[in-house]
């Protein structure tokens, strides 16, 4: 069990983190919400609207954990800066107990954004906490939802990002997404300027798991999109 929730937590911080190689500078233009050239992306039933000159590739990199990840420059994405990650970890392969993954989201998502001193945490929504019963000792879905907003600053260079994360367990929302999975990620960041937050909103908004998108795991607790 040690291992599996190390796995978790590895995934859940990786998705995340505002860290990055601090060496290597922001490239690519800001994203512009009137952009027409917004292209849809997908991969491994994920799939993303990003504007047409980022470049897309499927993320893979971490065991378990799939999806679409998408940024101004080539090569790996960077968290905190310009870029989209969506990633849900397949909890048939894993093998975990459902009530780490609401440890994990919970625990060293959250921690993660409020321990880098680059980033800052603007605004928080939760629409789902259940503490699950291995934990309570009482009947729970063991769920947690919850979106958050914030800033970060990297090489001189303000971002503005948002996430949102989702550990179904067996509460309303397990109805949502890919089935099988234990665990949603989706992180978005462009620069801070005029219009950037429309453009996190269509970016988070038009992310798709499966058929779903974060709206619909929010409306599934019978809860309203923030």
């Amino acid at each position: 069990m040690a291992r599996s929730f190390a796995l978790l937590a590895a995934l859940a911080v990786a998705a995340i983190s505002c860290s990055g190689d601090p060496a290597q500078p922001p490239t690519g233009r800001p994203a512009s919400v009137n952009d027409p050239r917004f292209t849809r992306i997908s991969a491994y039933g994920v799939s993303a609207e990003v504007p047409g000159d980022w470049v897309a590739t499927p993320a893979d990199e971490i065991e378990y954990a799939t999806g679409v990840s998408a940024s101004p420059g080539p090569g790996r994405l960077v968290p905190g800066e310009q870029g989209l990650l969506a990633t849900r970890v397949d909890a048939t392969q894993v093998g975990a107990p459902s009530d780490l993954y609401y440890l994990a989201a919970k625990g060293p998502v959250m921690a993660r954004l409020r321990a880098d001193q680059r980033c800052i945490v603007t605004g928080k929504t939760v629409y789902a906490d259940h503490a699950p019963t291995a934990i309570t000792g009482r009947a729970s879905p063991g769920d947690f939802v919850a979106t958050a907003r914030g800033t970060c600053s990297m090489h001189d260079v303000k971002t503005r990002w948002s996430y949102f994360v989702a550990a179904p367990g067996f509460g309303p929302a397990q109805t949502r997404g890919i089935p099988g999975s234990g665990l949603y990620v989706i992180m978005a960041a462009t620069a801070a300027a005029p219009g950037s937050g429309r453009v996190l909103n269509k970016l988070i908004q038009n992310v798709r798991f499966g058929q779903d998108g974060a709206a619909d795991f929010v409306r599934a607790l019978g809860k309203t999109p923030v």
